[in-house]
């Protein structure tokens, strides 16, 4: 007989539990991200997502989150993984608020179907200020454009769900990537002091927008708009990440995306997970 205070199955303390993110692709082929609240990972970064629900595959999954969240409906594959075809039912497609159109709208870049990507293994997530050996959650990555609506060829995401995300912006890949990079060497900053006997004054995102502020008054004194401002961070760290000006193989709209990213970001960390998988995987195909 199971005792009544047992922790519940849903409990990531006591059990692994399984998430689908996904990469959202939008028709310039930057990814959607959101800031999460009210939830684990509140404050910072992440992908549209959630768990898995039970007798759900991957896919349906990845496009029942992703519309809940966003309103967005992704392009789906033209075929199932044949051991889907095994199943009952095809859940991606039964529903009617997932359906495909029969249209679809001109774009400049081909549309991606939903597909797996990878998986990450992480046994010790902690949100700030958690104690004991946090959660412990794998992590299922899939990828998929917004699907094609000629009555609205730019993608737009809504917050359909305010208790959780408090607002979405479309990001250039290097800028993710790049982030990932920035967020994992200030980790390792901490660790290193910690290691030492010693910790950082401020959390990781504070670290992460004194940076920022300092590479974008760097920057605007390179234009001789503002006198130089030292970064508090090291020198190979203040190298880590650089705004669109120091990015010359950038055109006009991207730098343009960079900096909105940066706005709408504004020192926030990365979901770990996020970090995690950009990391161990620095040819993973996103776009």
């Amino acid at each position: 007989m199971v005792a009544t205070s047992q922790a519940p199955v849903s409990d990531a303390t006591v059990i692994p539990r399984v998430g689908v993110a996904v990469f959202v692709l939008n028709e310039q082929g930057h990814v959607l991200v959101g800031k999460r609240t009210g939830s684990h990972g509140a404050g910072t970064i992440a992908l549209p997502g959630g768990h898995l629900e039970l007798h759900e595959s991957f896919y349906e999954c990845a496009a029942r989150e992703t519309y809940e969240e966003t309103g967005l409906l992704l392009q789906l594959p033209d075929a199932l993984p044949p051991s889907q075809l095994l199943s009952p039912s095809s859940p991606v497609h039964s529903r009617p608020s997932l359906g495909t159109s029969t249209q679809s709208a001109p774009t400049s870049r081909p549309p991606t179907p939903l597909q797996f990507i990878t998986a990450q293994n992480s046994v010790h997530m902690k949100d700030h200020g958690e104690r004991g050996d946090g959660k412990h959650y794998v992590t299922i990555f899939m990828k998929a454009s917004v699907k094609p609506d000629p009555a609205s060829p730019v993608a737009q995401a809504r917050i359909m769900e305010p208790n959780k995300c408090l607002g979405w912006a479309w990001v250039p890949i290097p800028y993710l990537r790049n982030t990932a990079h920035r967020q994992q060497e200030l980790q390792m900053l901490q660790m290193s002091a910690a290691s030492e006997g010693r910790s950082l004054p401020v959390s990781i995102d504070k670290l992460l927008e004194a940076d920022s502020l300092a590479q974008a008054l760097q920057e605007a004194d390179e234009t001789n708009l503002s006198p130089g401002v030292d970064s508090p961070l090291s020198p190979s760290l203040q190298n880590s990440q650089r705004l669109p000006a120091q990015h010359p193989a950038l055109d006009h709209a991207e730098a343009v995306a960079w900096a909105q990213a940066d706005d709408f970001m504004r020192g926030a960390p990365l979901f770990q997970p996020l970090v995690n998988v950009l990391i161990d995987n620095p040819a993973l195909p996103l776009a």
